[in-house]
C-alpha cells in the first residue's frame, strides 16, 4: 500500500513526522512531504500532487489547525475526489475511515471548506 500523509505543519514536528512514517513501516511507500528530498529546481507541488494521485490511502492526521490549512483541506478533497479511501489518524494514534461515527470532522464542514480551498 502507498500512503500519503496529509498534516498541518504547524502542529507537528520533523521528529513527529519521522515516528509517522516509521508506525507505517509495512507500506511500499509513504509520502510526508518535509520528509522527502526535494532538489532547489524541482516543482514541489507537482510532486506533491502526483504523490496523492499516486496513493491508495489517504492519511488524514487529526491535528488543531488541520482544517485550518488551505493545502490539507484542499488535500483532502483531493483524496477524496480522486476516490482514495481516506483515512484520520486520531492523537490516540487510532485510525479512523471516512464516514465512520469516529471520523473526527464534520463532514459538512470538510465539504464547505475543502470546496473554499479549491
Amino acid at each position: 500500500m502507498r500512503y500519503f500523509v496529509s498534516y498541518a505543519r504547524q502542529d507537528h514536528t520533523l521528529d513527529q513526522l519521522r515516528i509517522m512514517g516509521e508506525r507505517l513501516q509495512g507500506a511500499s511507500s509513504v509520502y510526508i512531504d518535509d520528509l522527502e528530498n526535494h532538489g532547489k529546481a524541482t516543482d514541489r507541488v507537482r510532486i506533491v500532487v502526483d504523490a496523492l494521485t499516486r496513493a491508495d490511502i489517504f492519511l488524514a492526521v487529526h491535528s488543531t489547525h488541520y482544517l485550518r490549512t488551505e493545502w490539507t483541506r484542499w488535500e483532502l478533497d483531493k483524496a477524496l475526489s480522486e476516490g482514495l479511501e481516506v483515512v484520520a489518524l486520531l492523537p490516540s494514534g487510532e485510525q479512523v475511515r471516512w464516514g465512520s461515527p469516529q471520523w473526527p470532522w464534520p463532514v459538512s464542514r470538510v465539504d464547505s471548506d475543502a470546496a473554499v480551498a479549491s
